[in-house]
């Protein structure tokens, strides 16, 4: 990276699937047919019987529920360290989310706090892979199985990840996943839900067919705005372009890129009427997804070389508390995520080292505002979500970027003791 600059991401979009795009966005005649090959494609890559191709993960989950019969008085266990979007999806259909505690540094789903939390009401659970980790599916399979509970597995962060060997969203019984812009794959926006139910599948495949297009102008905007991405994090145009709005944002106490990016948390007095109005994939979505699904494993072994390589590099940095992985599970490496107890002077210290960060989107909420009523003792969630700190760790890095981190990583440390 040009300058000793290194942005927090790089997307998987590019030129050639911008071009792509703009192909099926001109064109006239419905999308059915290519969105449905898209389809096909991702449930053989994932292993699956079935996907359905959604407008959210947030309301893919919704329709799993839905489908599996979750209603008034049922319970569904969430991990406590999650995105606000799906506990907030739970009561709406009249059941209450339980926070289940994650552990410190794997950041998923324990095991034994997901067996103590449930209760005969219990109906579903969703191991979340959160920042690209495999949770300890076996025990999570098993301990579901024993109570008869359905498990869903998020994968919005983990498209490609592996445990023992077999890839998440075909370790449950179903799952669901995203492509935003951010991801590691992307159709500039959309999601999908995979299952071996053909019921669940149908009672998805239903309600989506029921609902309108995306619309054009969406996809477009999407487009231009990967597009954008792509060129303002390019090594040779970064330092100009991003990098000093970070600075300025950062001394002005702001974070520009999660004000573009992110999303207030918020409660859910009913489902938004856009799901359904805007529920069917355009053609220009499944082309761009059925390419990224070329370069998938390409892209994926780029985040776990450069995981493992910081992994290995920061194992014994004083202060600072590196990730661990369940035993079996194959991250890609979506995120890399430090603990620091200071972490917003390492995020300041790491900026001045020209290196960005973030502290993401996650949020502890067996305490929270945001669900009072749900409360939960859940230490480990609370803790990490109060240290935790994103380092770049994106296919696009070099080895000087690596070490450049790294080393700036060393020095921030130093400072703040």
């Amino acid at each position: 990276m040009a300058f000793g600059r290194i942005p927090r991401f790089s997307p998987s979009f590019s030129p050639r699937e911008a071009l792509l795009a703009a192909r099926y966005l001109l064109r006239d005649g419905p999308d059915d047919e290519i969105v449905a090959r898209w389809e096909q494609e991702f449930a053989e890559y994932i292993g699956a019987r079935f996907a359905v191709m959604v407008p959210s993960a947030r309301y893919g989950f919704y329709l799993l529920l839905k489908a599996l019969g979750v209603g008034e008085g049922d319970e569904v266990i969430v991990p406590a360290l999650t995105y606000f979007a799906i506990p907030a999806m739970v009561p709406l259909l009249g059941a209450r989310p339980v926070f289940a505690d994650v552990g410190l540094n794997s950041h998923v789903l324990d095991p034994e706090a997901f067996r103590a939390a449930i209760t005969p009401r219990t109906k579903a659970v969703v191991p979340t892979h959160l920042f690209g980790t495999p949770c300890n599916m076996d025990a999570i399979r098993a301990i579901a199985r024993e109570h008869g509970i359905q498990v869903i597995e998020d994968c919005a962060q983990s498209t490609g990840a592996r445990y023992k060997g077999v890839r998440v969203g075909h370790l449950g019984d179903h799952a669901y996943y995203t492509f935003g812009l951010t991801k590691n794959i992307t159709t500039l926006s959309g999601a999908m839900i995979t299952t071996d139910d053909p019921k669940v599948a149908e009672s998805v495949r239903t309600t989506i067919q029921a609902g309108g297009y995306t619309p054009k102008e969406k996809s477009v905007k999407e487009a231009v705005t990967g597009l954008a991405m792509w060129a303002a994090t390019h090594p040779a145009l970064y330092w100009a372009t991003v990098h000093p709005a970070v600075v300025i944002g950062n001394k002005l106490g702001q974070d520009p890129i999660h004000e573009r990016f992110g999303e207030a948390e918020r409660r859910y007095d009913s489902l938004p009427a856009s799901y359904l109005s805007q529920a069917k994939a355009r053609g220009a979505q499944a082309a761009v997804g059925r390419r990224q699904l070329t370069r998938i494993e390409q892209l994926n072994g780029a985040r776990m070389r450069n995981g493992k390589a910081l992994d290995k590099a920061l194992a014994h940095v004083d202060g600072l508390g590196v990730p661990c992985y369940p035993e079996g599970a194959e991250p890609i490496y979506m995120s890399f995520v430090v603990h620091h107890k200071d972490r917003e002077g390492l995020a300041a210290e790491l900026r001045k080292r020209g290196v960005d960060t973030t502290v993401g989107y996650m949020s502890a909420f067996a305490d929270h505002p945001l669900f009072p009523e749900y409360k939960a003792d859940c230490p480990n969630a609370a803790e990490a979500a109060s240290q935790l700190l994103h380092l770049p760790v994106h296919p696009n890095l070099s080895r000087a970027d690596l070490d450049h981190m790294v080393e700036a990583v060393r020095s921030a440390c130093m400072a703040l003791r």
